[in-house]
Protein backbone atom coordinates (compact mmCIF):
# COMPACT_ATOMS: atom_id res chain seq x y z
CA UNK A 1 0.00 0.00 0.00
CA UNK A 2 2.78 2.44 0.94
CA UNK A 3 4.57 1.72 -2.34
CA UNK A 4 1.63 3.05 -4.35
CA UNK A 5 0.95 6.03 -2.11
CA UNK A 6 4.47 7.48 -2.27
CA UNK A 7 4.74 7.64 -6.09
CA UNK A 8 1.17 8.95 -6.33
CA UNK A 9 1.95 11.67 -3.78
CA UNK A 10 5.15 12.58 -5.61
CA UNK A 11 3.35 12.74 -8.95
CA UNK A 12 0.64 14.97 -7.48
CA UNK A 13 3.24 17.29 -5.96
CA UNK A 14 5.12 17.57 -9.26
CA UNK A 15 1.93 18.23 -11.20
CA UNK A 16 1.15 21.13 -8.85
CA UNK A 17 4.48 22.86 -9.51
CA UNK A 18 4.19 26.07 -11.47
CA UNK A 19 6.70 28.79 -12.04
CA UNK A 20 4.09 31.53 -11.64
CA UNK A 21 0.68 31.51 -9.96
CA UNK A 22 -2.42 33.02 -11.61
CA UNK A 23 -2.29 35.90 -9.12
CA UNK A 24 1.37 36.56 -9.93
CA UNK A 25 0.50 36.55 -13.64
CA UNK A 26 -2.18 39.19 -13.10
CA UNK A 27 0.08 41.54 -11.16
CA UNK A 28 3.45 40.82 -12.83
CA UNK A 29 5.75 43.66 -13.75
CA UNK A 30 7.33 41.77 -16.65
CA UNK A 31 10.37 44.03 -16.81
CA UNK A 32 11.06 43.39 -13.10
CA UNK A 33 10.48 39.63 -13.45
CA UNK A 34 12.95 39.52 -16.35
CA UNK A 35 15.42 41.71 -14.49
CA UNK A 36 15.40 39.36 -11.47
CA UNK A 37 15.76 36.33 -13.74
CA UNK A 38 18.73 37.93 -15.50
CA UNK A 39 20.27 39.08 -12.23
CA UNK A 40 20.08 35.50 -10.94
CA UNK A 41 21.41 33.98 -14.16
CA UNK A 42 18.30 31.90 -14.74
CA UNK A 43 17.75 29.91 -17.89
CA UNK A 44 16.39 32.34 -20.51
CA UNK A 45 13.79 29.74 -21.48
CA UNK A 46 12.02 30.33 -18.18
CA UNK A 47 9.82 32.90 -19.96
CA UNK A 48 8.19 29.97 -21.78
CA UNK A 49 7.18 28.49 -18.42
CA UNK A 50 5.72 31.83 -17.34
CA UNK A 51 3.83 32.13 -20.62
CA UNK A 52 2.34 28.63 -20.20
CA UNK A 53 1.32 29.32 -16.60
CA UNK A 54 -0.20 32.67 -17.43
CA UNK A 55 -2.17 31.35 -20.43
CA UNK A 56 -3.92 29.04 -17.97
CA UNK A 57 -4.86 32.17 -15.99
CA UNK A 58 -6.03 33.98 -19.15
CA UNK A 59 -3.05 36.39 -19.06
CA UNK A 60 -0.48 36.96 -21.77
CA UNK A 61 3.16 37.27 -20.68
CA UNK A 62 4.82 40.42 -22.02
CA UNK A 63 7.87 38.79 -23.57
CA UNK A 64 9.35 42.07 -24.85
CA UNK A 65 9.26 43.69 -21.39
CA UNK A 66 10.61 40.52 -19.79
CA UNK A 67 13.46 40.33 -22.34
CA UNK A 68 14.43 43.95 -21.75
CA UNK A 69 14.57 43.36 -17.98
CA UNK A 70 16.43 40.08 -18.47
CA UNK A 71 19.05 41.78 -20.65
CA UNK A 72 19.60 44.50 -18.02
CA UNK A 73 19.81 41.96 -15.20
CA UNK A 74 22.38 39.85 -17.01
CA UNK A 75 24.68 42.86 -17.33
CA UNK A 76 25.18 42.71 -13.57
CA UNK A 77 25.13 38.92 -13.40
CA UNK A 78 27.85 38.68 -16.07
CA UNK A 79 30.42 40.69 -14.11
CA UNK A 80 33.75 38.82 -13.87
CA UNK A 81 33.67 38.75 -10.06
CA UNK A 82 30.23 37.17 -10.12
CA UNK A 83 31.52 34.49 -12.49
CA UNK A 84 33.79 33.18 -9.77
CA UNK A 85 31.01 33.32 -7.17
CA UNK A 86 28.54 31.45 -9.39
CA UNK A 87 31.09 28.71 -10.04
CA UNK A 88 32.28 28.47 -6.43
CA UNK A 89 28.68 28.08 -5.23
CA UNK A 90 28.16 25.22 -7.68
CA UNK A 91 25.31 27.04 -9.39
CA UNK A 92 24.18 26.10 -12.87
CA UNK A 93 25.35 28.38 -15.68
CA UNK A 94 23.04 28.74 -18.68
CA UNK A 95 25.39 30.44 -21.15
CA UNK A 96 23.86 33.91 -20.84
CA UNK A 97 27.17 35.81 -20.69
CA UNK A 98 29.41 36.80 -23.56
CA UNK A 99 32.27 37.99 -21.32
CA UNK A 100 35.31 35.73 -21.61
CA UNK A 101 36.53 36.92 -18.23
CA UNK A 102 33.21 35.88 -16.65
CA UNK A 103 33.60 32.43 -18.20
CA UNK A 104 37.24 32.07 -17.11
CA UNK A 105 36.36 33.08 -13.56
CA UNK A 106 33.32 30.80 -13.58
CA UNK A 107 35.61 27.90 -14.50
CA UNK A 108 38.03 28.81 -11.69
CA UNK A 109 35.13 29.03 -9.22
CA UNK A 110 33.70 25.75 -10.48
CA UNK A 111 37.08 24.07 -9.97
CA UNK A 112 37.09 25.37 -6.39
CA UNK A 113 33.56 24.03 -5.86
CA UNK A 114 34.51 20.61 -7.22
CA UNK A 115 37.67 20.58 -5.07
CA UNK A 116 35.58 21.24 -1.94
CA UNK A 117 33.06 18.59 -2.96
CA UNK A 118 35.87 16.07 -3.39
CA UNK A 119 37.34 16.96 0.03
CA UNK A 120 33.92 16.36 1.62
CA UNK A 121 33.66 13.00 -0.15
CA UNK A 122 37.17 12.05 1.01
CA UNK A 123 36.25 13.03 4.58
CA UNK A 124 33.21 10.71 4.41
CA UNK A 125 35.30 7.85 3.02
CA UNK A 126 38.00 8.31 5.67
CA UNK A 127 35.38 8.40 8.43
CA UNK A 128 33.84 5.20 7.05
CA UNK A 129 37.25 3.49 7.04
CA UNK A 130 37.91 4.69 10.60
CA UNK A 131 34.59 3.19 11.64
CA UNK A 132 35.51 -0.11 10.00
CA UNK A 133 38.96 -0.09 11.64
CA UNK A 134 37.39 0.53 15.06
CA UNK A 135 35.40 -2.69 14.60
CA UNK A 136 38.65 -4.69 14.72
CA UNK A 137 38.71 -6.30 11.28
CA UNK A 138 40.86 -9.33 10.46
CA UNK A 139 44.55 -8.78 9.65
CA UNK A 140 44.21 -8.68 5.83
CA UNK A 141 41.19 -6.39 5.90
CA UNK A 142 42.93 -4.09 8.37
CA UNK A 143 45.99 -3.85 6.13
CA UNK A 144 43.82 -3.09 3.08
CA UNK A 145 41.81 -0.43 4.96
CA UNK A 146 44.93 1.24 6.34
CA UNK A 147 46.48 1.44 2.86
CA UNK A 148 43.29 2.81 1.37
CA UNK A 149 43.06 5.36 4.17
CA UNK A 150 46.66 6.49 3.54
CA UNK A 151 45.86 7.02 -0.15
CA UNK A 152 42.73 9.01 0.67
CA UNK A 153 44.56 11.15 3.24
CA UNK A 154 47.32 11.82 0.69
CA UNK A 155 44.77 12.91 -1.92
CA UNK A 156 43.00 15.10 0.65
CA UNK A 157 46.32 16.70 1.63
CA UNK A 158 47.11 17.42 -2.03
CA UNK A 159 43.72 19.09 -2.46
CA UNK A 160 44.30 21.25 0.62
CA UNK A 161 47.66 22.49 -0.68
CA UNK A 162 46.94 25.93 -2.13
CA UNK A 163 47.49 26.62 -5.80
CA UNK A 164 47.58 30.09 -7.19
CA UNK A 165 46.04 31.26 -10.44
CA UNK A 166 46.55 34.71 -11.85
CA UNK A 167 44.53 36.39 -14.56
CA UNK A 168 46.58 39.32 -15.76
CA UNK A 169 45.46 41.43 -18.69
CA UNK A 170 47.75 43.94 -20.36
Amino acid sequence: MKRTIIPLTLLTALAGCTSMSPEECKTANWYQVGYQDGLNGHNPNIINNYAEDCVEAGISADRAEWQQGFDHGTIIYCSPDNGYSVGAEGREYYGVCSSNLFLENYQLGRQEYERKQRIEELDRQIADIDFQLNNKPDKDTKKYLEEKRRMLVRERSDLLTPTYNFNLRF
